[in-house]
């Protein structure tokens, strides 16, 4: 139900094919929910700074657009009348049936607005939680819109009365209903059962709401989409990148909330060599084909056998991270680097190399900057002037110098990196060799650095063997190497 990976992996373009190829299938953007208005609330930003759980109200405003999306989809309704008659006809079919008594009720209150606007359904049902609220704690609300940091001056003891308060009134009971609601719906599929019918939800990763809620809204989603499971005839998809989840898990304090947990809503998107060198040739004949020749064009034909002892296409794939991005940005450089002739030469996908590895480091620290704000400082740390692998003993002496290159910038609340340098300068019971195992984890989860944890053992990568390795892994006997693909971006490229 999530299609993940990194920037320029393809997950859009999957999302694209399917809305052009599937015949019931509807687009979710975020940017038309309204999310704003739950950012923007007086009330819910009050609750947010005391420091009340708003999970369940992530969940909830995510569970009822998905379901009345997908009823609007799979009975076509685009009217205040159809969308009546639908509920009439689905009150009369389990109006008998006692378990479906609140389902049918909840569906009640919104039986003339199944074809509304979302952001419509999401201001009504976030106001009907704002009522609640203010019916209860509207002094305090009114106290906290006037300023002056109200929030902070509040004593402990009434912040835990206000958070308990709130849990009352958001509770799970709507929650409750609308699983009812979807047990409702996957009993009610007999009728469609050849038809499959498709919600996509794209672009979480731009800034569709304030981050202050982005990325829990985004876990309250992940949350809410193993229940959806029950409608056989429904897929949900949605595309998020790596860093985002990143970002979502670092964001939550809940202990129940693990990356293991959901792995298997997850598919990543990996590239083969075979279909990359695929992608890369069919690029190459729609190009050629318009400009030159209506010959098929190889690879081999426009590109050098080998670059030094590997072949040229191996060659480039390693300075990649197996994405179509990568390996279609570097033969675009390496076309532009030609400047006209027939055939590209070694020389000239050298040059290519060192604008390509400048343009991916840029994008590598933008890529990873919702989650890893001080990367650019921590790839500073493990570069050396002399080569692209170093022992990590080497690096251990420039610790303090990192960690208080990265304390002298502004703290930004969800760096983990921030922390930890704070920790060892205040002598928090952090080491050097802790510290920089931690970055090296980092760095390795990010793509732009391998480690060969033991002497006996090969380099690894992100992007080709586990995606994560534990920083208790990492010892003074590991090995760190420059990623190839930025390696030039360094003047470290091996020869």
């Amino acid at each position: 139900m999530v299609i993940s990976g990194r920037t320029g992996s393809g997950k859009t373009a999957i999302i694209r094919y399917l809305e052009n190829t599937a015949e019931n299938v509807t687009s979710i953007d975020p940017f038309e929910m309204s999310m704003s208005y739950v950012s923007n609330s007086d009330t819910l930003r009050f609750l947010h700074a005391v420091g009340a759980d708003l999970d369940l109200l992530f969940q909830v405003l995510w569970k009822h657009v998905l379901c009345l999306e997908f009823i609007r989809l799979r009975w076509d309704i685009n009217s205040s009348d159809k969308s009546s008659s639908i509920f009439a006809r689905i009150a009369d079919k389990f109006c008998k049936d006692e378990r479906r008594k609140k389902s049918i009720e909840y569906l009640r209150q919104w039986q003339g607005k199944f074809w509304i606007t979302m952001d419509q359904n999401i201001k009504e049902i976030t106001e009907s939680f704002e009522k609640k609220i203010h019916a209860e704690m509207g002094g305090e609300i009114e106290k906290f819109k006037a300023g002056r940091q109200y929030d902070r001056r509040m004593s402990r003891e009434k912040k835990s009365e206000i958070v308990a308060r709130t849990r009352k009134i958001i509770s799970s009971e709507q929650l409750t209903e609308l699983h009812g609601v979807i047990d409702l719906l996957s009993s009610d599929d007999h009728g469609d059962a050849m038809k499959s019918f498709f919600i996509m939800i794209d672009r979480l990763d731009e800034k569709w709401v304030d981050d202050s809620v982005r990325f829990r809204m985004i876990k309250g989603l992940i949350e809410s989409l193993r229940n959806f499971r029950k409608i056989r005839n429904l897929k949900i998809l949605v595309a998020l990148r790596s860093d985002v989840i990143e970002r979502v898990v670092q964001e939550t304090t809940d202990v129940s909330f693990q990356r293991e947990k959901f792995e298997d809503l997850m598919v990543r998107l990996l590239w083969s060599k075979s279909d990359m060198k695929l992608l890369v040739e069919k690029r190459m004949n729609a190009l050629f084909r318009r400009q030159y020749t209506a010959a098929p064009i190889g690879f081999s034909d426009v590109f050098p056998d080998n670059v030094g002892q590997r072949p040229s296409f191996d060659w480039v794939l390693d300075r990649t991270l197996m994405r179509p991005r990568d390996v279609i940005a570097f033969v675009n450089e390496a076309i532009d680097a030609a400047d006209g002739h027939a055939r590209i030469s070694v020389s000239m996908l050298r040059k290519a190399e060192v604008e390509f590895s400048r343009k991916r480091k840029d994008a590598l620290i933008q890529e990873w900057k919702s989650a890893y704000p001080l990367l650019d400082e921590m790839l500073a740390l493990v570069v050396s002037k002399r080569k692209s692998g170093i022992d990590t003993v080497e690096v251990l002496d420039k610790v303090d110098d990192f960690c208080l290159a990265c304390c002298s910038k502004p703290k930004v609340a969800f760096d983990p990196v921030f922390d930890i340098c704070q920790n060892y300068l205040e002598s928090k019971g952090h080491a050097q060799l802790d510290v920089l195992c931690e970055v090296l984890s980092v760095l390795y989860r990010t793509g732009a650095i391998g480690l060969k944890l033991a002497p006996q053992d090969k380099f690894v990568y992100s992007h080709l063997n586990q995606p994560l390795i534990s920083p208790q892994l990492i010892t003074v006997d590991s090995k760190v190497r420059l990623h190839p693909m930025l390696q030039a971006a360094y003047n470290l490229q091996e020869r």
